[in-house]
């Protein structure tokens, strides 16, 4: 999580906690896949430069701590709804892949059901328009379309996003209170992972798989990693 004042700001990392790190992630035979951001298109122009060198200065650790396979940095857009923002989130984009073209990166959209892009085709609305930058991907979270209406199925979300996208999160989404909440991965028994991974095997994905563990479950009171 590279966001702002959490762990993996790049701007709290000194070069020297850069090395030990990535000689802890070899020692442990592990790999850094990917760095979260959390960069919502603004309108105004001073704040979109301020989080365009952010996104640049996320590049930093990503190659250093991997420089073999740069980690990608996956963000979700916020906004109110998509008739409203997509105009905007198509005036921002092309800086943000200007960067991940120079510093050599993945640049990828997540759909999330609490924001304006909640859809598959919402991101690739915006590839298309952009020409299919190859540096702009998409994460696939079923978590996002799970409960919602008219139905979002398994199947007709892999199918639709497996060209595009980069990374697959995986949690669960159940109903909490009368309304969705995230879980953890296989604990709300909605749907099934494996499906999911078979899907995506099957269409030719060999990207990766993260269990992500939602802001909704660790900022909880009494929240145990462990």
């Amino acid at each position: 999580t590279a966001m702002e004042k959490l762990t993996g700001d790049p701007r709290l990392i000194s070069a020297g906690r850069r090395r030990v790190l990535r000689q802890m992630i070899a020692d442990r035979g592990l790999r850094v896949c990917a760095l979260m951001a959390d960069l919502h298109p603004n309108a105004d122009d001073a704040v979109h430069q301020q989080q365009t060198e952010y996104l640049r200065s996320m590049a930093g650790p990503g190659h250093d701590l991997s420089p073999d396979h740069p980690p990608l940095i996956q963000t979700v857009f916020a906004g109110k709804d998509w008739e409203s923002s997509k105009s905007l989130f198509l005036r921002r984009l092309p800086d943000w892949v200007r960067v991940a073209d120079e510093m050599k990166f993945t640049f990828a959209i997540k759909p999330h059901r609490m924001q304006a892009m909640s859809r598959p085709e919402d991101a690739i609305w915006l590839f298309k328009e952009l020409g299919e930058p190859p540096w702009l991907r998409m994460v696939y979270d079923y978590s996002h379309f799970h409960l919602r209406e008219p139905e979002m199925t398994l199947a007709d979300t892999v199918g639709t996003s497996l060209p595009w996208t980069a990374y697959v999160a995986c949690k669960d989404a159940v109903m909490k209170d009368g309304k969705v909440a995230f879980a953890l991965t296989g604990e709300g028994g909605g749907f099934d992972h494996a499906e999911i991974i078979k899907a995506f095997a099957a269409g030719g994905y060999r990207g990766d798989f993260c269990c992500e563990v939602s802001s909704q479950i660790w900022k909880a009171p009494g929240y145990d990693a462990a």
